[in-house]
């Protein structure tokens, strides 16, 4: 409650005006619901990593000592072509 005569005082109204933090507003597009693709796209990827780190151990003579180094890039070269059928998934979209 102030008086109208002092102008040095803070009135009621300009205290409680408060301000608050808001996120910016963004044209995006809605997320929509993850389908089929979504879920195959994944199998994939955990696939695409298994056979990555066995084909990888495989070369590098870890897994067992008849293993050629052959043996492993043949596993790497079928998980490349495992992402590059997931990487089809995702480009078909």
């Amino acid at each position: 409650m102030t008086s109208k005569n002092n102008n040095s005082e803070i009135t009621e109204t300009e205290v409680s005006h408060e301000y608050h933090a808001q996120r910016p507003v963004r044209h995006t597009k809605p997320k929509t619901a993850r389908g089929m693709v979504f879920h195959i796209r994944q199998v994939l990827n955990v696939l695409f990593m298994l056979t990555g780190i066995v084909g990888a151990l495989m070369y590098a003579g870890v897994m067992g000592q008849g293993l050629v180094e052959r043996q492993g890039i043949i596993v790497i070269i079928i998980a490349v072509s495992i992402k590059m059928a997931e990487c089809m998934l995702r480009f078909k979209k």
